[in-house]
């Protein structure tokens, strides 16, 4: 006589193997991504994981500093820059794959002060004031923010005033810190990051975008990558209606489509 199966281990034993198949095809991505992302994308890859299995390691710092990291061969599979700049060079080198580029988000420049500061500026304008000693912006050269920042100092005619005032930062998150403990002055940030830092900064001012190039975050997947299918449906899940309220909440401006 054959021997019959228990239908309850049936299933145990078919649930047991789905799970092991998971296990065995859930991928890591390693993503390198503008640090003015980091909590957003935190919370955005615990859903990812939550809803695909797969998991998401980072690499925070400066668009610069990534750039370069990557086209030195670090392993990364996605790269998510600040400015545009960074994912063309790459593109040029034949480092990412232009297919997949998209904008994930976009932001705004602002002015921050420290909280408890008295006499503070209003503005840009005042920033060529005498009691503005130190201003705060990142380092042109790697961080997109301090290029932002350059664009509108030269804007407004600022780039003699604060020549011997500037303090910079190697990514946009240190600016923050600088005026947070009230270090300088002033600081130009993104406005995520002063959102992000709560009651330690006032926002005195916001850049008219007419001041500078267009503050963009394109995602791409490097043409190295060895999980190049999972990469893409990150990037896709990226633009999914759980993500955008994510980044939303945070204070980015999520585009109406995605976008080169």
């Amino acid at each position: 006589n054959a021997e019959r199966i228990d239908p309850i281990d049936f299933v145990r034993t078919i649930a047991v193997a789905l799970l092991v198949t998971s296990a065995v095809h859930a991928e890591t991505i390693r993503v390198a991504a503008a640090i003015s992302l980091k909590e957003s994308l935190a919370t955005i890859a615990r859903d990812f994981k939550s809803d695909t299995g797969d998991d998401v390691e980072f690499t925070f710092g400066s668009s610069g500093q990534l750039q370069t990291q990557i086209a030195s061969g670090a392993d990364v599979d996605v790269f998510i820059s600040a400015a545009s700049k960074q994912v063309d060079d790459l593109s040029k080198a034949k480092l990412v794959d232009d297919a997949t580029r998209r904008v994930v988000v976009k932001n705004e420049l602002v002015l921050i002060v420290p909280a408890d500061a008295k006499d503070a500026p209003t503005g840009f304008a005042d920033l060529a004031n005498a009691n503005v000693t130190k201003v705060a912006v990142g380092e042109p050269k790697s961080v997109p923010a301090g290029q932002y920042a350059a664009q509108v100092f030269k804007k407004l005619n600022l780039d003699a005033a604060l020549s011997d005032r500037l303090v910079y930062g190697t990514n946009v998150r240190q600016v923050l810190t600088y005026v947070e403990r009230g270090e300088v002055s002033a600081g130009v940030v993104y406005a995520t990051d002063a959102k992000a830092s709560g009651d330690k900064v006032k926002v005195v001012a916001t850049a008219d975008p007419s001041w500078h190039e267009p503050i963009v975050y394109p995602a791409v997947v490097v043409t190295a990558s060895k999980h190049a299918d999972a990469a893409r449906k990150l990037l896709d899940y990226l633009g999914s209606d759980k993500a955008r309220v994510t980044f939303v909440a945070a204070g980015f401006v999520v585009p109406e489509a995605a976008g080169k």
